[in-house]
Formats: structure tokens, sequence, C-alpha cells
């Protein structure tokens, strides 16, 4: 339970009132909102032998996803025709006329971002074709109307990977997708964005948290570059997703998967002993309620994962305990065909996850390893509505609560003193965590959304084809955490030395009494996105998609009226081009600036951290008493003063600065050719400037002329006179960093080689990386001379390739191949004023050489190119069985490769050791049945 506080109470009284403000907002016109994202189209053009359009020929669209029967309508003067709000999936079309001979078009594959565009020729009937229809099997592979960059991926494609991760699916898929780069769990990153700006959509909503598997999903797409107005606030990238909704056929699906550590080939005497495994059980369920009217799908992941972990070799740790990992994931989708113009779909997601001795275990002992536990529920509503055949609008809203409890695991065993024990630590020669974990937090985020959409679609020989979209997003969010340490802090030695006590408060010490516990902090955000934009055909074979976004965020914080508020318009514009007047070919480009408007991160800064007392080890009196330094709380927080808490610099001249919007500028241009039916050959450039980021800065230390410390306290350590660390928010302009990026793909998508290969060629370099808490502003005499240069997400050479060959009806053999070029890493040195190794001596990415004042001897740090193989053979069971049943064995890292994949940064003996690797070739077996 959260301690009851009156900020809990203040704070619960603002969420009230914003979401009073949501309902007004709600019960605004329909039109003027809009969003999209879970419903695709289908825009096609019908020409003669000649290449003229035809009008007047009846166009009908059948697909098991699309409930309520087969879409039906008819071209328009110029041969064209529109199929609107389709559910995700592969569509047939069929084209009829008098006096013509039919045709169908198969396998034409609707996705929520991008319209499928097809073009269909049609013959004149003549009596030795009565009744013939002819069937096109190989449907369109390239959109000459969007100029996205990014990649869908088919759920059946994905299954058969054999990906690193079969458990989360945004890691499956970052895997695969040019210019993504993958972190580890939930940490992806695209195209220079940091983690903290993608947007992850699913169902037209955006989500936070929840982790998904590829068999739930009807529609996977991932845009890194290029995606418009729409998402106007994500500089990073956009997922989309769609789940399944069901047919008018029961099904079961059954799918399984067990990894073992027994299964593990070319181990040596470093690699861990001690047993582990992974299991996951994904049974799904889905059909018709009432047929045609009525459909469900249901499904639950459910996951046991232990991590065994051998002795410590030093002997120092006791052998440590398993990791045991326990997590449920059900979900339920509802779809409703109220009518045949309008449909109801309700999504509810529910997570529960748990997890003990998660700490690492080459640090923490056993007294002080962690426990986590985790519930989350999502549940949505989306209404339907084709208004008229030139009209569709949609209103969702939808409701997420997450609780989140990390803390000491002895707090399950020993709760009266799992808050009292102190937690020991030494940072050198060794890192070790003794005797308890360092705190408790709990958390929980509440947020309610409200999005609509409003389409609008013409078309005139005068004016030509309109596609225009309005887009608006409500999201109004609550989030608040309590934070108590163990002990009220922890000792910090070196070695046997005695090094830096820190105690932790919950009131300021500063202000008032310094009280000790539970401190609490909570912060309010509404936030709206709208957009608008009109995909304009200009002819028959160009397509301009100019847009505007308008994004506004307000925050505030627990006890305290708002004080964060930003305004923002971004300009887009596409442009997309047939060139060769096929529909086989598009030259594509793109402007778009994006803007970051997470202000719950600006709020929760505000609020500042429990208060904390660093205290170095004094020699003479032998006690903790030696540059006694404060941090955190409000007091420790400004903003936009650069030069000291006070807001003047050394001259007595005012710096206070406003804080600007965070922009990125975004230029893209490509080009794609389907060279053969179904093989897509392409290519993008994409360049990414992003200025301005959020970042904090210590502004009240002064520093020595190198530093590597504060200068000597009676020369005046400190700018407020007060030995503290003042922490200030500020949007910098020489804070920055630049991403250039060159890729080349080609795709098959059908026929038994189904396949997507791309190479990327890329460069970022700046003085900013992940979030603002990079280390730019923490040590301005360093932070000037070395942080510019290449990023650690500067792998330079990435080739990325997926593929699946179906060698018989019955048997098929998938590969899944990356290659990346070696990142940068640094020579990091101690700071005693800081007390850790932060101090850098030559750029980012570099060591310094003999002479560290001559930059020119400093010698470039990469890790070593890595590189990743994984095999997959699958076979079906129904020719011996009778029943669908699929068994597949993954041979993960078939080249049996150990390469280091990150080293000890810190400078000393053990500089350069190797910390992590790549794991062992191993075997994964798995089957699903399908009934």
């Amino acid at each position: 339970m959260y301690p009851r506080t009156e900020r809990r109470q203040e704070s619960q009284l603002r969420l009230c009132k914003l979401l009073s403000l949501l309902v007004v907002v709600l019960g605004a016109p329909a039109a003027a909102f809009a969003q999209s994202g879970t419903v695709g189209t289908i825009l096609g053009t019908i020409v003669d032998q000649t290449g003229q359009p035809i009008k007047g020929v009846k166009i009908t669209a059948t697909s098991p996803t699309q409930i309520g029967g087969a879409k039906v309508t008819y071209t328009n003067d110029e041969g064209g025709f529109a199929l609107r709000a389709l559910q995700p999936g592969t569509f047939d079309i069929k084209a009829t006329a008098p006096k013509l001979r039919p045709v169908v078009q198969n396998n034409v594959r609707v996705t929520p971002s991008a319209a499928a565009d097809v073009t269909m020729m049609m013959e004149v009937d003549t009596d030795d074709m009565v009744d013939e229809v002819k069937v096109v099997e190989k449907a369109p592979l390239v959109s000459v109307r969007t100029a996205n960059v990014g990649e869908s991926f088919d759920e059946e494609f994905l299954d058969n990977m054999p990906t690193e991760s079969k458990f989360a699916l945004e890691n499956a898929v970052s895997t695969q997708t040019p210019g993504m780069v993958n972190k580890g769990v939930r940490n992806f990153r695209s195209r220079g964005g940091t983690t903290n700006q993608n947007a992850m959509q699913l169902e037209g909503f955006t989500v936070q948290g929840i982790e998904l598997t590829t068999g739930s999903m009807a529609a996977i797409e991932v845009q890194t570059a290029g995606y418009g107005a729409e998402f106007g606030d994500a500089p990073g990238g956009v997922f989309n997703l769609v789940s399944k909704s069901g047919s008018n056929k029961f099904e079961i699906d059954l799918r399984a998967f067990h990894e073992d550590s027994t299964l593990r080939f070319f181990l040596d005497e470093t690699d861990v002993v001690a047993r582990n495994f992974n299991t996951m059980l994904t049974p799904s369920f889905s059909g018709p309620i009432i047929k045609d009217r009525l459909w469900f799908f249901a499904t639950a992941d459910l996951r046991a994962q232990v991590d065994g972990r051998d002795h410590d070799p030093s002997d120092i740790l006791p052998v440590p305990e398993s990791r045991v990992g326990l997590s449920a994931r059900p979900q339920l989708k509802l779809t409703w065909q109220m009518t045949p113009r309008n449909k109801l779909q309700s999504f509810t997601h529910f997570t529960y996850q748990q997890a003990r001795n998660t700490a690492n275990a080459a640090m923490y002992e056993n007294d002080a390893q962690k426990l986590l536990e985790k519930r989350d529920v999502f549940t949505g509503l989306t209404w339907e509505a084709l208004l008229s055949d030139s009209v569709f609008f949609k209103s969702q809203v939808a409701l997420q609560n997450q609780h989140q409890i990390n803390g000491p695991r002895m707090c399950s065993t020993d709760p009266a003193d799992c808050l009292y024990r102190r937690q020991v630590r030494q940072t050198y020669p060794r890192q070790l965590r003794l005797g308890n974990f360092e705190n408790i937090v709990q958390d929980r985020q509440q947020s309610a959304e409200f999005v609509n959409t409003l389409e609008l679609f013409t078309n005139s020989k005068t004016f030509g084809d309109h596609s225009a979209r309005l887009r608006s997003q409500v999201m109004a969010s609550r989030f608040e955490d309590a934070t108590a340490w163990t002990g009220d802090g922890y000792d910090q030695y070196d070695g046997a030395t005695p090094s830096l006590r820190t105690t932790y408060y919950s009131s300021d010490p500063r202000i008032t009494e310094g009280r000790q516990g539970w401190g609490v902090r909570g912060t309010s955000t509404l936030v709206t996105n709208t957009s608008l934009s009109d995909a304009i055909r200009v002819g028959r074979y160009l397509t301009v998609t100019p847009g505007i976004g308008f994004h506004t965020a307000v925050a505030s914080n627990a006890g305290q009226a708002a004080q964060l508020e930003n305004r923002v318009f971004t300009p887009h514009i596409l442009v997309a081009w047939d060139a060769t007047h096929d529909g086989r070919t598009v030259l594509r480009a793109s402007f778009n600036q994006y803007v970051d408007l997470d202000v719950n991160r600006l709020a929760r800064f505000a609020l500042g951290d429990m208060v904390n007392n660093q205290c170095r080890w004094n020699e003479v009196t032998g006690a903790f008493d030696l540059g006694c330094v404060y941090r955190g709380g409000a007091a420790a927080r400004t903003f936009g003063l650069p030069c000291s808490p006070t807001g003047l610099d050394a001259t007595g001249a005012p710096c206070k600065e406003t804080l600007k919007v965070p922009k990125t500028w975004e230029y893209t241009v490509g080009a794609e050719r389907e060279v053969v039916p179904g093989v897509a050959i392409g290519g993008d450039v994409v360049y990414r400037l992003f200025a301005n980021p959020y970042q904090q800065r210590e502004t009240n230390r002064i520093w020595n002329s190198n530093g590597t410390d504060v200068i000597s306290p009676g020369e005046g350590s400190y700018r407020n006179g007060r030995a503290e660390a003042i922490m200030d928010m500020g949007t910098p302009d020489a804070a920055k960093r630049r991403y250039l990026g060159v890729t080349g793909t080609i795709r098959k998508r059908e026929g038994h080689l189904k396949l997507i290969a791309s190479y990327t060629w890329s460069v970022l370099e700046g003085n900013v990386d992940d979030g603002e808490n990079s280390e730019y502003g923490t040590n301005p005499v360093r932070d000037q001379a070395y942080l510019n240069g290449y990023l650690p997400d500067d792998s330079r050479h990435t080739i990325k390739t997926s593929g699946t060959y179906a060698v018989t009806q019955w048997l098929s053999c998938s590969l899944s191949y990356q290659y990346t070029s070696g990142s940068p890493y640094s020579r990091r040195y101690r700071n005693d004023a800081l007390a850790n190794f932060t101090d850098l001596r030559a750029r980012v990415g570099e060591s310094p050489g003999l002479n560290v004042n001559d930059p020119s001897d400093d010698r470039p740090l990469r890790l070593p190119d890595q590189q990743t193989l994984n095999l997959q053979l699958r076979g079906n069971m129904k020719p011996l069985m009778g029943q669908n049943l699929d068994l597949f064995l993954d041979v993960l890292n078939v080249l049996a490769l150990r390469t280091t994949m990150s080293v000890e940064e810190q400078d000393g003996p053990e500089f350069g050791r190797q910390l992590t690797r790549k794991a062992p070739m191993r075997l994964r077996i798995g089957l699903r049945y399908r009934y």
C-alpha cells in the first residue's frame, strides 16, 4: 500500500478535474477530431487494354478477417475505387462489368498505415471467354501513394523466424527492421531517437509497458521515418499493432516453446553451469458468437523462467540463488458489426508479473537481492462508422492502470527488518552490493485516453482525389511513486577503505527538520495531439500529402499549480510518384518536424528525488564528515538557469533562459521498384537533426581548471554558498545529435521463398545520448572538451536478413542473420568530487595516448563486430497424423561465436575486461497446433 498523504489526495482531485475537462472535449463536434491506425484501405484503378480508365465496374473485396461479409463499391469516372475501414488482413478483389472478362486479384495485404494500391486490367469478353475469370495471384508489393520508411510484418512470417526472443514482440520486430537498434528488453531505438521517443500504438491507442507476442497480432508495422503529421510527437519510431479479431470459424491455436541450458553447446569454463530454462504456453481461441455479427478472440501468454547462477569464482559472494520469473498476460477482443456501416470493438489486456532475485548476481549477494511485482490492466472501446461512401468516423476511449513494486526480497520473508538493514557498497576493485537491496519503490500510473477520427474522401477531375484526415488524441495521466531507502542510505568502500556515506531524507533538512522514511512524489499531465493531413492525388501518378500537427502538453506536481506548459505546431509534407506509371515503382521524399513533449518527465524532475547527503571519509577524524554535499529535493531543481542557482553569472549578469521545445528535423528521400512480380528492391536516405533536447545540468559546483575537483572550500566551492548539487533543466543550443543513414532493401513476400534483407550505413554523432540524464552538464569543463563524438549507438554497418523457404508442403526452413559493426566505448577516470569514474581525458569513443594534451595520439575504442545467425527447421505433422500440428527446432547462434558485447570502462587494472558476451549455441524446441 502507498503511504497516505495529502499530496496524493490533492493529485487525485486534480486528475478528476482533468477528466472532467476530457468529458467536455469528447462532447465537442466530431469534425474537430481524428485518429487512425486500426483499419486499412484499398485504393485502385481499373483500366482497359489500352490503359483507359473504366467507369462503373463493380468491385467486391472478401477476406476471412472482414466481419460483416464482402465489401462492395464501384469505379468512378476516372476508373478509380476505394474500399475503406477494412480490418487488416489478406483480401481478394474481384472486378466485374457487363461485356468485360471478370478479374480477380488475390492476396492483397491490407495494413493500417499505408493504403494498398491495386491496378487491374479488364479485357473485352468474347464467346470463348464466357464465365472465365482471370486470376492474378501476385499482389502489388510497392505502395506508390506513401513516403513512409519502415517495415510491415506478416504474423505467420514472424512466427517462423528463429528470433533471439520469442516472448517480446517489440524485440523480435526491432531486430529485423532497418534503422532500429535493439539494446535489450524494451530498449530499442530508431534512426537516432531515444527509447522514450518511440510511440507504441495498440488498437490505435498509445500504450505504455504492455508486452505482446506475435501470435495475437493481425497487423505488425514499424515506421522508422517519414510517418507524417499523425505522429508529430514521436521523434523516435512508431510501432503500429492491431490484434486479431476472429472469424466465422471456431479456431484453436496453441503455441508453446521451451529453452533449456541443457540444450547448449561449445561451452567453456566461464559459462554458467547452473540449470536455466524458459517455457511459454500461448493458447488462443476465436470464432463467431453470431455469424458475421459478433466475433471474439481470446488468448493468454503464460511464462515461467528460471535462471540458475553459478558461485562466485573468487568466493567473495555466496552461491547466488536462481532468478525466477512468472507471468500471465490474458487478452480478449470482441467485435460487433452493429449495422452494415457501424462496428464496435472492445479490447482488454491484463498483465501480472513476478520476478525474484532480479539484481545482478555478479554484484549483489543473496540478502541484497530484489523482488519485482507488477500488475497492468488496459481496456479500450472503439466505434467505427461509415457515415457515407466518402466519410469515415471513429471514436475511441481507453483506460490503463499500472502498479509496480520493486524492493528487497527479504521484505517478503522478514518485513519487520527489511527497511532497517543498511546496504554496504564496494566500488573498487570490484563493484559489490552487500547486506540488503538499496530501496523499495512503489509506483502507480493511471491514464485515460480519448481518440477520434474523421476522414473525408473526394474526387473530381478539376481538383483530383483527396483523402483528408483530421486526428485528435487527448490523454490525461497521473503518476505517483513512493520510495524508501533501506537503512535510509548506504556506505561505500574502495576495497577495505571507507569512501562515502549517503543518507536519504523524506523532508529537506536544508529547509526544515530532516525526517527519514517514505518519500512520495506525484504528477498529473494533460497532452493533446491534433493533426490535419490530406493525401492529394495529382493526376493518376503523383501523391502529395501535406500535413500540420498541433501539440499541447500541461503538467503539474502534487500540491502545486500547473507549472509546465507547451504549445507547438509541426509541419509535414510527403511526396510519392509512380515514376513508371505501372504501379511498380515509387520515388518518395518527405520533410517532417517532430517534437518531444513528454512533460511528465519534467514535472517529476521538478519534484526532485529524495534528498540525500553524501559525505566522504575523513582519515583524520575517522568519520564520514569530509566534503558533505546535499543532493535532490525540489530545492535542488531549477529550470532555465544554466549559470547558477541564483540566475546570475560570475559578473552579476542574469542568465535565465526560456526552455525551448525539443525538435527533430527530418529529411528523407528514397525509391522502390518491383523488379519482377513479387520481388522489390529499394533504398532510402534518412537525415535527422535532434536539436535542443531536454538536458539536466549541475550548476552549483565551481570546478577547477582541469574539471577534476571543485576548488577548495576557502575559495568558495559552490555558487550559492552551500555544499549541495543543484540540477537545472534546460534545452541548450549546444546540445544536439545528428543521424545520417542510407538503407538498401530487398523484399519478397509471396511464394515458397519469403525474404526481407537490408543493409544500412549510418553515422550517429553528437554530445547527448539517451534522455535528459546523459553526461552533458555533469562537469562543464569536461563536457566542452570531450563529449562531442560518435555516440554508443554508432554502429556504422548493419546487415539484417530474414527468410523462410517452404521445401515441401510439410517442411520449411528459416534463417535470421544480423551483422553489426562494433560500437564505441570510452575510458573513464575517477573524479574525487563525484566519488565515481566519470572523467574523460579524450573524446567519447576514444582512449587518450601517452600525451594527454595531444589529441593526435588518441586512439578509437570500439567493441568487436557482432554477428548472429539463427536457423529454424519446421515440420507439419498433418500428412502423418491428420492433425495440423507444427513441430519446430530453432538453432540460435549457429556460428557459435562468443563475441564480447560490453567491457569494463573504468580506468584501472581491469579496464577493457569482458563484462558480457554473446550467448553460446543453443536449441529451442516448440510446437503450434491449429484446429
